[in-house]
């Protein structure tokens, strides 16, 4: 599994200029392998993505692509429909 992330936007644009980052999580160690996979399948992000945003202005913006089986699934996520958890592992790819 082939996971993209692409990132920007926060307060005025200006938090993050532009995240961008790419991982083969069949290349991790089995621990961090699973929590990518439960975090990052395609039916977790779906469920993420219906959450509401509430008032997502200035709040950074999360385009993530999961390619498996030659087959890709985009989601668009706001900073609040993240848990911290995923956040957390966002920032260790």
């Amino acid at each position: 599994m082939i996971i993209e992330i692409a990132a920007q936007g926060g307060f005025g644009g200006m938090a993050a200029a532009r995240l961008r980052k790419t991982i083969d999580v069949d290349d991790q160690p089995e621990q961090m392998r699973q929590e990518l996979c439960d975090a990052f399948g395609p039916d977790e992000l779906a469920r993420l993505a219906r959450q509401p945003c509430g008032a997502c202005a200035d709040r950074m913006t999360y385009r993530i692509t999961v390619t498996e089986d030659c087959e890709s699934h985009s989601f668009t996520l706001h900073e609040q429909q993240i848990p911290p958890e995923m956040l957390d592992l966002i920032d260790q790819m």
